[in-house]
């Protein structure tokens, strides 16, 4: 017999951590060969804040507060004798993490001629800021329907759903509930 099968466990947490940094890396290595820059795997909350990728708060406050609620890996750091955290890119959610990597690979060809390899850009900031609530008064009645009286049948929850508002509450439009269940993922 000439073949031998090797197999080790390994934790799922740790495979997909190191499938999630392999594709970054790969990624980078693009950036490295075509400007000679490092890799920064490590930012800061300002810094992923700054970004605004999808899926992150937009301050560094909430930021911080997010990696601590979902236990992202860090690093302590220190600059000008202040001391702060740094998140390991492989921590983010996958909508951000995935915004990071088509935005690295968004950048020109190796063989385009342009005057200066752009760095990732932050984004700019939005012309209001973002309100920590955005749903409407009704979101919360529909989804105490969905999990406690419908099962998760949506048509069952639009119709208990006028009797259920509390007074004052306008009976939202198909279209608002629709764009609304869209948002939070709960229909396609």
């Amino acid at each position: 017999m000439s073949e031998f099968y090797l197999t080790i466990p390994v934790p799922v947490e740790e495979f997909s951590y190191m499938e999630r940094r392999l594709k970054y890396l790969e990624a980078m290595l693009v950036r490295v060969v075509r400007d000679k820059r490092n890799i920064q795997e490590w930012f800061a909350a300002p810094e992923l804040a700054a970004k605004r990728l999808n899926g992150l708060p937009t301050t560094p406050e909430a930021v911080s507060r997010k990696a601590r609620k979902e236990g992202w890996r860090y690093r302590r750091a220190k600059f000008r004798n202040t001391f702060f955290n740094s998140y390991h890119v492989t921590s983010l959610p996958a909508r951000a993490f995935d915004d990071l990597l088509s935005r690295i690979l968004a950048m020109p060809g190796i063989d385009v001629v342009v005057p200066v390899l752009p760095d990732l850009p932050d984004m700019p900031a939005p012309d209001k800021p973002e309100a920590e609530n955005t749903a409407p008064p009704w979101v919360l009645p529909l989804m105490r329907i969905l999990k406690t009286e419908a099962a998760g049948d949506i048509a069952e929850a639009w119709s208990l759903l006028p009797e259920r508002l509390p007074p004052g509450i306008p009976m939202p439009t198909v279209e608002e509930a629709a764009s609304m269940l869209v948002d939070l993922g709960l229909a396609g």
